[in-house]
């Protein structure tokens, strides 16, 4: 089961974050993809069907699994830069920064 989970971190470590975020689960990817290709990566027979197949699943989810935190990823990059080069019309830098100040 999926659920979601938040945190906050100041707005200079996003980036910082977003990337440890990518790395971690672009490490897990070429670990299940290098687990995987031990089946994949020959001639397929009869015998192993089942094997190239549970494989192949397990491939097809890996892949999903990590478009979808490629996905979440976008999206915090997306709401990063809205903030910092975008922020609310009619407050000028100093407002934005006094607002931020009050929230910590």
């Amino acid at each position: 089961m999926r659920v979601n989970i938040s945190y906050s971190v100041e707005l200079e470590e996003v980036l910082e974050n977003v990337w440890k975020l990518y790395c971690l689960e672009k490490e897990k990817l070429e670990d299940k993809t290098q687990e995987l290709d031990l089946v994949l990566n020959h001639q397929f027979t009869d015998e192993e069907l089942g094997q190239v197949s549970k494989a192949i699943q397990e491939y097809r989810l890996t892949i999903a699994s990590f478009d979808a935190k490629l996905a979440e990823i976008s999206n915090i990059l997306t709401g990063y830069y809205t903030i910092k080069y975008n922020p609310e019309p009619g407050l000028d830098q100093q407002e934005t920064s006094e607002i931020e100040q009050k929230d910590e």
